[in-house]
């Protein structure tokens, strides 16, 4: 397994139970805008589903749902998520983004939210929603995407790294877009694009940030240029700082 799937299964192995509760991740917005574009499908697919919310989202509105993850203990606390819920259509699958264990054309519905900035290859994710997609079957991909201004891109993935070291990159809107359309997939709609704001604490805490890289990220932001400082909306004085994360909700299909 390449190193930064291994980074991944290391990463949330310890730190998925702070996911369950996580704001960003339990609720939201992109979760009702889901709900809205999804249509009924029979058969519906979450990409690395995490703690399972996106997959708990779709269990209301298809017939059956599929959760699939890297982390095994990812896909337990979904589990156990899913049974306090009382949820009885969803099944639960260890996976590989981009070497997905299913065979062609069979989900109306693939979801990937908040996870594509892991994938070391997105463009070979991306082949593998079109390809276990039925024709005319639809893509629903969110994910935070790094703003175009000038140093944006390297400052807020050096950032996530340091938070994270399971990170890979988080591109910018044009180049998930370019990965989308080389994956196969057509109709590329961005449907929202929008910010959220975390306390960087928080943030620390849900990845469980070394006291240094905590340090490391503070001194980053407090030495970038004004305008990244305000573009991510830094405030050098204050004794809870915050940070805003760019995301966007992209639609796709699979060609007829």
């Amino acid at each position: 397994m390449e190193e930064n799937k291994q980074a991944v299964q290391k990463q949330f192995t310890q730190t998925g139970t702070s996911y369950r509760k996580s704001t960003i991740h339990a609720s939201g917005s992109d979760l009702t805008w889901i709900s809205e574009l999804a249509g009924s499908p029979m058969l519906a697919l979450d990409v690395a589903t995490g703690a399972g919310h996106t997959a708990f989202t779709l269990s209301s509105i298809a017939n059956r749902v599929v959760g699939m993850d890297l982390t095994e203990r990812m896909l337990q606390i979904a589990e156990e998520g899913a049974r306090q819920r009382k949820l009885t259509n969803i099944t639960w699958f260890q996976g590989d983004a981009e070497a997905i264990p299913f065979p062609d054309k069979l989900f109306d519905l693939v979801t990937c939210r908040i996870a594509a900035h892991h994938f070391p290859h997105p463009e070979r994710a991306f082949f593998e929603f079109r390809r276990v997609l039925v024709p005319g079957g639809k893509c629903i991909f969110i994910d935070n995407y790094a703003p175009s201004e000038p140093g944006a891109n390297l400052l807020i993935n050096e950032v996530e790294r340091l938070r994270d070291p399971s990170h890979f990159y988080a591109w910018t809107k044009n180049e998930w877009q370019e990965y989308i359309a080389a994956g196969g997939l057509t109709s590329i709609s961005l449907q929202h694009e929008w910010t959220n704001t975390v306390e960087l604490e928080d943030w620390f805490r849900r990845a469980d940030t070394p006291l240094a890289s905590r340090s490391e990220v503070r001194r980053l932001l407090s030495t970038s240029s004004p305008t990244l400082q305000r573009l991510f909306d830094f405030d050098l004085v204050s004794p809870a700082p915050y940070l805003l994360l760019h995301k966007g909700l992209w639609t796709a299909q699979r060609p007829l």
